[in-house]
């Protein structure tokens, strides 16, 4: 191993990143804080095992597309009637349109992180644990190809102007969307500017839609399935009705007649079954269509699997794969029957014993999108095999010796978790990483090291490469535009209780951060 920092002024460890001063309506621009030290010593000596590059849910969002539920949104805001029933209901955010700018900033940062800065080692692999796309549509996950092998992207869809729900000349006047160019003539702002002190950015809506080219990911890259990049607003399995609403010209824009917020229950459910509420009385308005917003299949995610893992390493959209001196078994932890919490078939848990069996004298990280605590969604229509939830699926982890840790995202927030075996002093690290649509827009490098008797997994926090702050800067420069980005997910109003931003964010111990277990093979 060669000790020593990696990539001065990459990481968290240099300089961190806070709101600052709340300004009119609390909005606040983001200020650059004190570098985060590790919590635990560092590795000083031993045998690095792998490198990772860790990114989790970039959410690449066709904005556009008239199959999103954004009207279903502001149902659970502050001030919402219904919204204590409803919370945080998750289909629209201000900063939706610039997903694509974050992820190519995301990997400008990738490219920065030339070695592991705790061992020197250079990185071996980016891994990227689910909900690439938001919409589980095939536009969107082009885009992610494009992105990480390096290409252009335009993020747009349809023909003419932007149909966001936030453009200028839209349909309807929506105050409850921000509208960065502003409202028409004779309307009062929308309600984010109105009492959040949302910024008004002349040219954002289109600026956001302008091609912009990505240098790629610059390693080999593996893709774990997550709920989004199968599921429609990762809740409801795809259907032909859904695929033509998605292609087609009308777009949702509010409950029909006679229906209550509390239908939000059933469109945004934790577990199955789910649907979307929209009826034939629903309101409407005309949107372009585009038949490039058609929704995934059951073999479109395949083709990334098919890039990366040798066909014998594979068992649907689960895979196995070398990374470094680790073997990395990832799950496909998506219920295809609905709902956006998780759960594996009996096929795919007994798949994952053969694999940690026939590796049972290696070091194996797990991972997946779900995390365990998110694996409770069982339910099955009639007739169909059942699931297994998460104490089958951590107790059969923990059967196995070589396992290490288990990397995951799907709650937007960094956390580490331990898991200790019934029957040894050793277990499982479980470790999830925030997503980079939602407040910190982080990812993380994770080494692992062989010490004396011990196993270090060694975590370290990434900030996008952006400027720290977004200050008004020219909107051709996607750099400026995810800087923005990130200063929305920073101000998001849903967020501005006591402790929202740090339970995403995590404590020390869930960012910078040495884990250690006894050595299964010590």
């Amino acid at each position: 191993m060669t000790a020593g920092p990696g990539t001065p002024g990459a990481t968290t460890t240099e300089r961190t990143l806070l709101p600052g001063p709340a300004g009119e309506g609390g909005w606040a621009e983001l200020v650059e804080g004190p570098g985060e030290a590790h919590v635990g010593a560092v590795p000083a000596q031993g045998t690095t095992l792998g490198c990772l590059l860790h990114l989790s849910d970039l959410h690449l969002c066709d904005a556009e597309s008239p199959a999103r539920q954004e009207y279903l949104d502001h149902l659970g805001d502050p001030g919402e009637p219904y919204a204590d029933r409803l919370g945080v209901i998750g289909t629209y955010r201000p900063q939706e349109i610039l997903t694509v700018q974050v992820a190519v900033s995301a990997l400008a940062a990738v490219r920065r992180v030339v070695r592991g800065p705790l061992t020197g080692t250079e990185p071996h692999a980016v891994l990227l644990t689910g909900d690439v796309t938001d919409n589980a549509q095939r536009n969107e996950l082009a885009w992610y190809a494009a992105l990480m092998a390096g290409g252009r992207v335009a993020p747009r869809s349809g023909e003419g102007a932007s149909s966001w729900v936030g453009a200028p000349g839209a349909g309807d006047w929506w105050p409850h969307f921000w509208h960065p160019d502003g409202p028409p003539s004779g309307q009062r702002p929308d309600l984010p500017t109105l009492r959040y002190g949302y910024p008004r950015v002349p040219g954002l809506t289109e600026a956001a839609r302008e091609p912009v080219a990505s240098r790629g990911a610059g390693l080999p890259w593996l893709t774990v399935h997550g709920n989004h990049d199968a599921l429609l607003q990762g809740t409801v399995a795809p259907t032909g009705e859904l695929e033509a609403l998605a292609t087609g010209g009308r777009r949702v824009v509010d409950l029909a007649p006679g229906q209550t917020p509390l239908v939000v229950l059933e469109g945004a459910a934790a577990h199955g079954p789910a649907r979307y509420t929209h009826t034939e009385a629903s309101p409407g308005v005309a949107v372009a269509p585009d038949a490039g917003r058609a929704l995934v299949g059951p073999t479109d995610f395949l083709g990334l699997v098919d890039r990366t893992v040798p066909a014998d390493s594979r068992s649907g959209r689960a895979w196995a794969a070398d990374v470094g001196e680790l073997r990395v078994v990832a799950l496909d932890t998506v219920n295809p029957h609905g709902g956006w919490q998780g759960s594996l078939d009996e096929a795919q848990l007994a798949w994952l014993d053969d694999e940690l069996t026939r590796a049972a004298d290696r070091y194996v990280l797990v991972a997946s999108h779900h995390p365990s605590w998110a694996l409770t969604n069982g339910y099955v229509p009639p007739g169909a095999l059942p699931r297994r939830l998460a104490d089958d699926v951590v107790a059969l982890l923990l059967r196995h010796r070589c396992v290490v840790a288990w990397l995951s995202g799907h709650v937007h927030r960094h956390t580490t978790q331990w898991h200790q075996a019934p029957d040894r002093p050793g277990g499982l690290w479980e470790v999830t990483t925030a997503s980079l649509v939602d407040w910190p827009q982080q990812w993380r490098v994770v080494e692992v090291v062989r010490e004396r008797g011990t196993v270090a997994v060694a975590c370290t926090v990434v900030d996008h490469a952006a400027s720290p702050a977004w200050d008004g800067g020219r909107l051709d420069d996607p750099a400026v535009l995810a800087g923005l980005s990130r200063t929305l997910a920073a101000n998001d109003y849903r967020t501005r209780v006591p402790g929202a931003r740090a339970h995403l964010t995590g404590g020390p111990a869930d960012r910078n951060v040495v884990l250690r277990l006894p050595d299964p093979h010590g």
